[in-house]
């Protein structure tokens, strides 16, 4: 068999037979791979930890016919710190659901997006900045890789500059928000039509309501240049940190429209922010 090296994330896997696993793999030089780690699931195997999630690892791969094999697994990075932190851990959990969904989009920017990963990795094991908020800032920055960023500073109907007063809806459709008067006029749209789509497309089960405050989250998150240092989950007023879920929820609805799936890893983020 041939074989290859590639660097690696771990961002899945699940059993196989009695002792092994099929891991899901990120890696630099050729993107999502899935490979058998043999012998991973018995007690003192070596690659066992190194089959874990999340974990960076230097591979030497074998071609199979249906699946590789991971022939050799040298650890790089585990993130210990992450792992101690059930709230940062779920945010990366997430993170690596994402990536199996949308990684085969990603197939020309391997090595851009596993960088874009491993530093989110990091990012969210320095404990430094608002959990919450660096999953924002994850979110944005594949939407675009992907090419899905949504529009924020203008309204993706009349094309109108977006301000606080002139805020509608955030439109999963169509990717963007609508100004409150292109809004109104979608809804009566809807109200003579009496159907659940307007004629020029509008509808409201992807319409959702945004503030200001939620707003300004969006736009500030969707710039990578703002550190977000400014929300720690300790001293944020509870109105910031109710707005920014807000925010979280609105663009996470976004990314699983585009996937057409739910990301089960929110349910655990979800879990986390009730308590």
């Amino acid at each position: 068999m041939a074989t290859y090296s590639a660097t690696g994330i771990n961002v899945g896997s699940f059993n196989l037979g009695e002792s092994d696993k099929i891991v899901t793999i990120f890696t630099a030089e050729r993107g999502l791979v899935r490979a058998v780690a043999k012998g991973a699931r018995k007690p003192g195997s070596k690659i066992a930890g190194r089959a874990e999630p999340l974990n960076v690892n230097k591979l030497l791969l074998s071609t199979g016919r249906s699946l590789d094999i991971i022939s050799q697994a040298e650890g790089i990075e585990t993130f210990p710190k992450l792992r101690s932190d059930l709230v940062r851990l779920s945010y990366a959990l997430y993170y690596a659901e994402l990536t199996q969904h949308f990684g085969p989009g990603l197939a020309e920017e391997n090595e851009v997006y596993f960088d874009f990963l491993r530093d989110a990795l990091r990012r969210q094991a320095e404990q430094d900045a608002d959990p919450a908020w660096l999953g924002l800032r994850f979110e944005f920055g594949l939407l675009d890789l992907l090419g899905y960023r949504p529009e924020l500073t203008y309204c993706i109907i009349c094309r109108k500059p977006l301000m606080d007063a002139s805020l509608g809806a955030f439109h999963q459709d169509w990717g963007g928000i609508v100004c409150k008067v292109c809004m109104n006029n979608g809804q009566n749209d809807l109200a003579q039509s009496g159907d659940n789509h307007s004629p020029s497309g509008f509808t409201i089960r992807t319409a959702r309501e945004i503030t200001p405050l939620v707003w300004r989250h969006l736009i500030l998150a969707a710039d990578e240049k703002i550190p977000g240092n400014h929300l720690s989950g300790k001293t944020a007023k509870p109105s910031i940190k109710q707005s920014l879920t807000a925010a979280r929820r609105i663009l996470q609805g976004y990314i699983e429209h585009r996937a057409g799936k739910h990301m089960k890893s929110l349910d655990l983020v979800a879990d986390f922010e009730d308590l």
